[in-house]
């Protein structure tokens, strides 16, 4: 039995992943290095409303959207500290529409809009009358406090070769997000830039218009939150003024409560999506079935909503390959990537 894993990335999913991976009791340990730690993630910068957003597949993402919905309910909701409230979510449109999101089957609590939840100008929209928002930095300081409740341990660490990691440990677990475009040269990823707004709190529903371009009011315990970008190929960390002043427009024409005159803004921040065509989690057997890599990057704008449906299909692709393990013969492994 491989008594070891090493997780590489301390963002939502890292440290989801490394919750499970502990509570099963299975592993003598259970280590996080990353170059970054909370609040200095893009998990801390994030709007955190649990809705599926910029990611794909849509069959997987919607699995794992309703599984991570199930852990919430049963396991955070009810923690004060984790900084999570149970919010209604709409999404609004300005014509009628026709199809239901592909993630519909997923989610038994999906509905249509009624009238009286459509603001003047909108005429059909979504409901999830039990979905969920996040405080992004009380949630992340509550999933490294839990990890390290149950044994976990977190190193500050850069990771320039994937192989460094297999020196210390059989089963290492990739959840570098957009850093993974280097660490494992996947070309496939690259950053969506979002920008948000934060202000006072000025709502009791999360609200968002995508028809046109990206829009949304996002009531959290402290403050709400106001979007966004969705900027491809975009790596500027820093607000600009521009993207402030848009992101106002928007959230006014959705309802003149949200005027910039009656609001109180507390900050602006900058986030790089880790962006790619599907969610990669798959497993990788190296050096001779000795090693195993599991990759768990990808998730767009939906880390917090897939975070631990993921988590638990990590647990699964761990179990279905320890079998096929075999004595490692060499500390470092010579890899021989799918990309």
């Amino acid at each position: 039995m491989v008594k070891d894993v090493l997780i590489i990335g301390c963002g939502c999913i890292g440290l989801s992943t490394g919750i499970l991976l502990l509570k099963t009791k299975q592993y003598n340990s259970v280590k996080i290095w990353a170059k970054d730690l909370p609040p200095n993630v893009t998990s801390n910068k994030a709007a955190a409303l649990w809705y599926p957003f910029l990611s794909n597949p849509p069959d997987k993402v919607g699995k794992w959207s309703a599984e991570t919905m199930e852990y919430f309910q049963k396991h955070i909701l009810n923690d004060p500290k984790s900084g999570t409230l149970l919010k209604k979510v709409n999404e609004l449109f300005r014509k009628p529409k026709k199809e239901d999101p592909d993630w519909k089957p997923f989610i038994k609590s999906f509905r249509r809009a009624r009238k009286d939840e459509l603001p003047e100008g909108y005429a059909d929209g979504y409901a999830i009358d039990d979905g969920f928002v996040m405080d992004t930095d009380m949630y992340m300081n509550w999933l490294v406090d839990t990890f390290k409740a149950l044994g976990g341990q977190i190193e500050q660490r850069e990771v320039v070769d994937i192989r460094e990691p297999f020196i210390y440990s059989d089963i290492v677990i990739n959840c570098t997000g957009l850093g993974a475009k280097e660490l494992v040269k996947d070309g496939h990823m690259y950053p969506t830039r979002g920008q948000i707004v934060v202000v006072k709190n000025t709502s009791d529903r999360s609200i968002m218009d995508e028809e046109d371009y990206i829009c949304y009011v996002i009531p959290r315990i402290s403050n709400t939150v106001l979007g966004g970008t969705a900027q491809d190929h975009d790596y500027n960390m820093n607000p600009t003024k521009q993207d402030t002043d848009e992101i106002l427009k928007r959230v006014a024409a959705i309802s003149p409560k949200f005027s910039r005159r009656k609001l109180e803004i507390l900050g602006v921040k900058v986030g790089l999506r880790p962006s790619r065509y599907e969610i990669r989690l798959e497993p990788e057997l190296l050096q001779d079935n000795s090693k195993l890599l599991i990759h768990n990057y990808g998730h767009g704008g939906s880390g917090f909503t897939v975070s631990w449906g993921c988590a638990q299909e990590v647990l699964n692709l761990i179990q279905q390959n320890i079998p096929n393990l075999k004595q490692s013969k060499s500390k470092a492994p010579i890899l021989q990537s799918k990309l």
